[in-house]
């Protein structure tokens, strides 16, 4: 009797332990599964803190030097998560003119991969422009909120987290805080959507190499929140992926939008446009009598586009009130669409409404 109770007991035992085994072989892939970005974007906006030489990082904004800095957040699980990274300054119009120069953070491969997440190492950091904390806050969440739009319209978009950052200077001990967002690394999105590559030379790509509906969204959606400041054919502020032999668009960079309404954003030279809340088409010309399908489809989206932006309540209830009625004109004229030609002022509005179903 008392050897059949040592036998259950061993059997109990071991299927204890198989399925103890079974679970962390789970959750290791699981995990393995998991990018920072994911760490880090279990709530609406996390607390970070960054220390860094901060003033030798805005002295090197002409060059792509990177420099040593550690990044503190606090988990899920309430646990603390300190990374060393490296910071290196970025971008054109904001490197050079904003307050803070945006940042890209890179992490190291062997501490993502010794922490069991995934090899997507590098994001950029959308920082604040403008010396006043108030403008520089709503400018960067409705930057932000921008990049959410796009998310609720396809997922062809990249992904952001917002953020609060201590910045602290190590070598003078200042500390400041800013609003801010990350924008998901380019390999970690042309991986989560099942992109082949990246397409490296993308000066005037021909119509055809493009994914059609993906092309047409990109296009009405940079139309909807009035962003002029891009260009296909020279893939400014797009990213160009790769998916079933087809280029697929991914815009970026918005806050010379209308939407966003910065106070250093100047309308596009080339299209003699009064103001950068003025709504112009830099699609491809022979698109714009094939919209009719894409402008429905925007249609299905107008509940969803309107109530993200009703609940993004971290943004004051003035500028959200404001951001509706901008994209309420968008719905309102649908059937209007103003095609941008260069430095012609004289261009009237194309009518959708006996446009082709393509």
């Amino acid at each position: 009797m008392l050897v059949l109770n040592f036998r259950n007991l061993n059997r109990t035992l071991l299927l204890f332990l198989f399925a103890f085994l079974i679970s962390i072989l789970f959750a290791q892939t699981a995990n393995a599964q998991r990018s920072i970005l994911d760490v880090m974007s279990y709530k609406e906006v996390l607390t970070v803190t960054l220390k860094a030489d901060f003033a030798l990082l805005d002295s090197s904004r002409k060059t792509n030097d990177k420099f040593p800095a550690e990044l503190t957040f606090e988990d899920e699980n309430g646990e603390n998560q300190t990374w060393n990274v490296k910071l290196k300054t970025r971008g054109n119009f904001r490197r050079m003119r904003c307050e803070m120069a945006p940042l890209k953070i890179n992490f190291k491969k062997k501490e993502l991969k010794a922490a069991g997440l995934a090899k997507f190492d590098d994001m950029k950091l959308v920082t604040h422009c403008v010396s006043s904390k108030l403008e520089a806050k709503a400018l960067l969440q409705k930057e932000y909120l921008a990049y959410k739009l796009y998310n609720q319209i396809t997922h062809y978009s990249y992904r952001v987290q917002l953020l609060k950052i201590n910045y602290v200077d190590i070598k003078t001990g200042k500390k400041t805080k800013h609003w801010a967002f990350l924008i998901e690394d380019t390999a970690e999105l042309s991986h989560r959507i099942g992109a082949t590559a990246k397409v490296e030379n993308h000066l005037n790509l021909p119509r055809d190499t493009f994914h059609d509906g993906l092309l047409k969204i990109a296009s009405i959606f940079q139309y909807m929140i009035g962003n002029a400041d891009w260009d296909l054919n020279v893939g400014r502020n797009v990213k160009y992926l790769i998916k079933n032999n087809k280029v697929i668009p991914i815009p970026y960079d918005f806050d010379f939008s209308g939407l966003v309404d910065a106070p250093y954003a100047i309308p596009n030279p080339n299209f003699g446009i009064p103001t950068v809340k003025t709504r112009i088409f830099l699609g491809f010309k022979e698109d714009i009598d094939q919209l009719k399908s894409t402008l429905s489809f925007f249609k299905t989206k107008r509940l969803d586009v309107l109530k993200t932006i009703e609940q993004f309540r971290i943004l004051d209830i003035n500028r959200r009130e404001e951001i509706t009625y901008y994209i309420d004109s968008f719905y309102t004229t649908i059937n209007d669409i103003v095609l941008g030609e260069k430095m012609d002022l004289s261009t009237e509005p194309v009518s959708v409404n006996s446009m082709g179903t393509k």
